[in-house]
């Protein structure tokens, strides 16, 4: 088997999901790919912009080469980019939400230590932001696929 990672530089460096891949399994060889230049064309909102796409394409040259099965999306951006390289990727590799992972394990610890809300009622949620709010709620809005409602400026 062979497992791809994408990541920002930083968590690439950090090996962390290498080296995680290998104890649960060492006979996996795992690729990793730093992406830098994805987070910025998330966040400018080129989702499926022609830079993005070629980006995409050289990124994941190197990554595919290597026949992977499987490719960990390893940054909490790289989902909003999943059409694009779903179809970057093709149908015989699968895509990897680490944020999803890491989802589900907070709801199972969250419910082991019985600290889970077990009301339908759903938490007030306020934003404070110490850079430009418009912007926050731009990216959070699209992250989320709801309104954020009223954000505030705060100053340190």
């Amino acid at each position: 088997r062979a497992i791809g990672v994408i990541g920002t530089p930083t968590t690439i460096n950090s090996n962390a999901y290498a080296r995680r891949i290998h104890a649960l399994d060492p006979g996996v060889r795992v690729y990793s790919q730093a992406c830098p230049l994805f987070v910025p064309l998330v966040e400018e909102g080129w989702l499926d912009h022609p830079v993005t796409r070629l980006t995409a394409l050289e990124y994941l040259k190197p990554v595919l080469a290597e026949q992977v099965d499987s490719l960990v999306l390893g940054c909490t951006h790289y989902p909003l980019l999943k059409p694009l390289l779903m179809e970057v990727a093709g149908r015989d590799v699968r895509l990897v939400d680490s944020a999803i992972t890491v989802a589900e394990q907070a709801a199972q610890t969250l419910a082991r230590l019985n600290l889970a809300n077990p009301g339908a009622q759903h938490a007030a949620a306020q934003f404070c932001v110490t850079d430009i709010p418009l912007r926050f709620q731009t990216i959070g809005e699209r992250f989320l696929g709801r309104s954020l409602g009223q954000i505030e400026r705060v100053g340190w």
